[in-house]
């Protein structure tokens, strides 16, 4: 199905498990798209929106970058959520998408029952780490917009050290995740990089004591990085727990869905 938001297109599929008056909203990771969460969005109970986020998948890819801003995402997936329904949502982002989904969150509070935010940060705290970050992040949409396949950016993505861990999972699961990456448009990735990337992102860590959702973070043990970060996170959020997933790495509902779904079904919701 599609979005019309203000400015943009947006891609979505609406999954149906059960009657219960349940909603959740499920923001994708850099490169994803709605498919990277369907192997725990069937386990989840009531109603399950997905959307691919703009420069990805089936959404717009060639919009003028400044729609592409988390600011915007997040106006456009609230007006997405009020046209399914006027019941609060639960919010579930993985990486770029828990960056969106806490963007969501403060500017919406009023729209959100409770965030799940995986393996994703409040922004970059130092203006000169932000500039660096933005100047990185133009130099890998440039890579992207002049590349004639997108073979060598996945080969490059996919031997980060953020997702060794990928490594050890099986064939077919890796076949899966590289067959989305690469079906992917490289000028939509990189206005997805130059409008939301991490550098682009608002610093919102001062804005944490505020946030009004009772929130999950999660993160995989091996993911130094990002255990970090959510500590960090955790402490600054009130109505908060951290949850560290044993023996896996950045993309936790992929590399262990059992662990992360067990958490978030052991909630009281109603």
């Amino acid at each position: 199905m599609f979005f019309k938001a203000k400015f943009s297109k947006y891609y979505y599929i609406k999954i149906k498990n059960s009657t219960a008056p349940l909603y959740w909203l499920l923001l994708h990771g850099f490169m994803g798209t709605h498919k990277e969460f369907l192997n725990v969005a069937t386990q989840l109970p009531g109603t399950i929106i997905i959307p691919d986020l703009l420069g990805h998948g089936q959404s717009d890819v060639n919009n003028d970058t400044k729609y592409f801003s988390i600011e915007q995402q997040a106006d456009d997936l609230v007006a997405l959520s009020k046209q399914i329904t006027t019941q609060r949502v639960n919010i579930w982002g993985y990486s770029m998408g828990g960056r969106l989904a806490l963007a969501l969150a403060l500017r919406y509070p009023e729209i959100v029952n409770h965030l799940y935010l995986e393996s994703s940060t409040a922004g970059i705290k130092s203006p000169a780490a932000r500039q660096a970050r933005i100047t990185n992040d133009h130099n890998l949409a440039l890579r992207l917009q002049t590349a004639t396949s997108l073979t060598d950016f996945v080969d490059f993505w996919e031997n980060l050290p953020l997702f060794h861990s990928q490594k050890d999972l099986s064939f077919e699961t890796q076949a899966f995740v590289r067959n989305q990456r690469l079906q992917q448009s490289g000028i939509g990735l990189a206005k997805s990089l130059c409008g939301m990337g991490t550098g682009k992102m608002p610093n919102y860590w001062n804005q944490l004591p505020f946030l009004q959702s009772t929130t999950t973070l999660f993160a995989g043990e091996l993911d130094t990085k990002f255990s970090n970060i959510t500590r960090d996170m955790q402490l600054l959020i009130p109505n908060s727990k951290r949850v560290v997933i044993p023996g896996v790495g950045h993309n936790v509902h992929l590399e262990n869905p059992n662990a992360i779904l067990t958490t978030i079904l052991q909630r009281k919701y109603l």
